[in-house]
């Protein structure tokens, strides 16, 4: 018996090492943040809204979450605020639609202090709408109740190889007033950049590449994704993983994507997994596209969030040529696509 116990620890010891590793990215095994705790904090309920494909958190109402399935078509586009136990609050319908069906993504941010919601009309699964693709945006309106109807403003954008692509991932960084947008594609996906502004017009705005996302054996397909409201944190996930970068100092987060994530190791995979939403730098939630029931997920981890504002953000400016925020203490001048400190 004795002459078996090394055996049998150093099994034991061989299978805790591999369940500690993450995927393989790049060449490289990826570590694993074990700082969330998954929880079931509500049922996403088919009544309410079906095929949930986007979820973001309220910026003006804390406490809710916005939501649109793929069901918005035609004369059926809406969104809806919910609770995190799934039950309704409010419903959003729209005027001044240009007609794209195929929602994706749902963010929340803040420009010239100014709560918004975008709304990306970027799906196209049959690669069809070259050129075609659409970011809703309009002021988030404060969460009562009943139905309300909002006018929309777009922004209509193309890719850099001018070719279709399909996308389910449409995030707002409040830092950089910047969008970042990452395909889905069976292979190495891509992340790009677009930036937020009010006055581009009805023409073709063309996104920047901005780099890949891995080398397309583990994590591919990318359907949904969040940056934190203070900037800090980005988060891309797929049905299987959820990856996490973190923003180091003042660097755009470009720069953030290039570097290795972590992988969240809570994650356990949602078979139809489309949606992922930022609280605050502590919490996020997830869901997924189901027709049926399905639960809504709360990933959380001891706070590190400093302020009472849920942003973070005490204070925006813009001027004619910069932009300039005060985050967590610092301020940030973001003057086209560099971002200064004052110290």
């Amino acid at each position: 018996m004795k002459k078996c116990i090394p055996f049998i620890v150093f099994s034991v010891l061989a299978t805790c090492s591999w369940a500690a590793s993450g995927i393989n990215y790049n060449g490289t095994t990826l570590a694993l943040n074990n700082d969330f705790t998954r929880t079931e904090c509500g049922t996403q309920q088919k009544s309410v809204m079906k095929e949930v494909s986007g979820m973001a958190c309220s910026r003006t109402t804390p406490g809710y979450l916005w939501e649109h399935g793929d069901e918005n078509t035609g004369d059926k586009k809406k969104i809806v605020a919910i609770r995190p136990d799934g039950n309704l609050a409010m419903t959003v319908t729209f005027s001044g639609d240009p007609g794209r069906d195929d929602w994706e993504d749902i963010a929340t941010g803040i420009y010239n202090n100014t709560n918004y919601l975008f709304i990306g009309a970027c799906g196209d699964n049959d690669l069809i709408y070259n050129d075609q693709y659409y970011i809703y945006y309009f002021e988030e309106p404060a969460i009562t109740s009943g139905t309300v109807n909002m006018t929309v403003n777009y922004i209509k954008f193309g890719y850099p190889d001018h070719a279709a692509h399909n996308t389910e991932t449409l995030m707002y960084d409040n830092i950089e007033q910047m969008f970042y947008i990452a395909d889905k594609v069976d292979g190495v996906c891509h992340l790009y950049q677009l930036p937020f502004r009010t006055d581009y017009g009805t023409g073709v705005q063309r996104l920047t590449e901005v780099c890949a996302l891995g080398n397309g054996s583990k994590f591919n397909k990318c359907t949904g994704g969040d940056i934190s409201p203070d900037g800090k944190w980005m988060a891309i996930k797929n049905k299987k993983y959820i990856l996490l970068w973190e923003r180091q100092g003042t660097e755009s987060l470009a720069t953030t994507a290039t570097r290795l994530p972590v992988q969240i190791a809570a994650y356990q995979e949602e078979e139809q997994g489309e949606s992922l939403a930022w609280e605050n730098d502590s919490v996020f939630y997830t869901t997924s596209d189901s027709k049926n029931n399905t639960p809504i997920y709360q990933y959380a981890r001891p706070s590190t969030h400093t302020h009472d504002d849920p942003t973070g953000i005490e204070r925006v400016e813009e001027t004619n040529r910069a932009q300039k925020i005060l985050l967590n203490g610092h301020i940030y001048i973001i003057r086209e696509k560099e971002v200064y400190t004052l110290l």
